[in-house]
């Protein structure tokens, strides 16, 4: 769909003949408007995500049950 068939669905006269330098007008101020709200966006401060949840990864899991296995849980390799 070329960008010309997008406005035409976007944008709709309801009522009254207005003029092509009135209808440039509206779509004058709303391309403003448009740009206005992205520059805006672009000078938010960014949100950072929290890591919180990321260290799970890195947790051990559970301690297996059997003779030794307390002891061998925390060193690698050796349940």
């Amino acid at each position: 769909m070329s960008e010309q068939e997008e406005l035409q669905q976007a944008l709709r006269v309801v009522r009254g003949n207005p003029t092509e330098a009135e209808l440039a007008t509206v779509i004058a101020v709303l391309n403003a408007a448009i740009n206005d709200a992205e520059a805006a966006e672009a000078r938010a401060p960014k949100r950072f995500r929290s890591t919180w949840g990321r260290n799970t990864a890195i947790l051990r899991g559970s301690l297996a049950p059997g003779f030794g296995q307390w002891s061998a849980s925390s060193r690698p390799g050796l349940d």
